[in-house]
């Protein structure tokens, strides 16, 4: 398993019902396959440093398996970790 990278990468992503559909990284498309877990993270919801995130491990056609994340407050997408 890789490490988290320090800084999560900006990633675009095509969602569908409300799921990751599809995204662009290292300048390929990647085609999600399956979801395998998705979960909520809402953090000092009571201060200025507010995170409210919904976190998708998923794989891809190609077989990338990685976790990406929605920022809930500015609703961007990033990728925050890949499986080696």
């Amino acid at each position: 398993m890789s490490p988290l990278w320090s800084r999560p990468e900006y990633v675009p992503v095509t969602c569908v019902a409300g799921r990751p559909a599809s995204f662009r990284w290292e300048q390929r498309p990647h085609t999600v396959a399956q979801i395998s877990r998705h979960w909520r993270v809402h953090l000092d919801w009571w201060t200025n440093a507010e995170l409210w995130r919904d976190y998708w491990e998923v794989a891809t056609d190609s077989g990338l398996l990685c976790v990406l994340y929605c920022d809930l407050l500015t609703e961007e997408w990033f990728l925050e970790r890949v499986y080696a």
